[in-house]
């Protein structure tokens, strides 16, 4: 992913980010200054984090947070727009249990980068997309190896359904 960003805000969480930057290295790890210590690879930010998970948000192509899922979703919430333009969302527990696709989950890469990091880090991957549990094609990448562009998406999720659903 061009911009992926990772944001840990506890002391385990920031292990975990360290672990990440050690396997990803072009990644940024960003974490409270009140949890300081002198790994110069982080970038550690004073504001609150519901004012930084807003700025990473609109400035990443991929975001993911090593704490609670509801927290995450408390705080993007108002910030959402639509899966073409929101970024990969991941969430990893505390202790690496699950790795776990929350948003952007085909066309932003979600998924793909939930199972990489999920074999990386020994964890369970979590993705609930339809066309992923139910092993049939997901319509909204069709071609996108290719380059291709969806001119009118309107389509797509009727398509979907059929899909999921075994029907013509």
């Amino acid at each position: 992913m061009e911009k992926t960003t990772v944001l840990a805000i506890t002391k385990n969480g920031i292990k975990i980010g360290q672990n990440l930057k050690k396997l990803f290295p072009d990644w940024n790890i960003f974490c409270p200054s009140k949890l300081s210590n002198d790994d110069n690879e982080i970038i550690w930010y004073s504001e609150p984090t519901s004012e930084k998970i807003v700025e990473l948000f609109k400035n990443s192509n991929a975001l993911i947070c090593i704490f609670s899922l509801g927290a995450v979703i408390r705080l993007i919430a108002p910030h959402l727009k639509d899966k073409k333009t929101d970024p990969a969302v991941i969430v990893i527990d505390d202790k690496t249990n699950f790795v776990i696709s929350v948003l952007s989950g085909h066309i932003g890469g979600a998924n793909q980068l939930t199972q990489e990091i999920a074999e990386k880090l020994g964890s369970l991957p979590v993705i609930t997309t339809a066309a992923d549990v139910n092993n049939t094609i997901a319509v909204d990448l069709v071609g996108r190896e290719f380059n291709w562009k969806i001119d009118d998406d309107s389509i797509v999720t009727k398509i979907s359904a059929h899909m999921v659903n075994e029907e013509p």
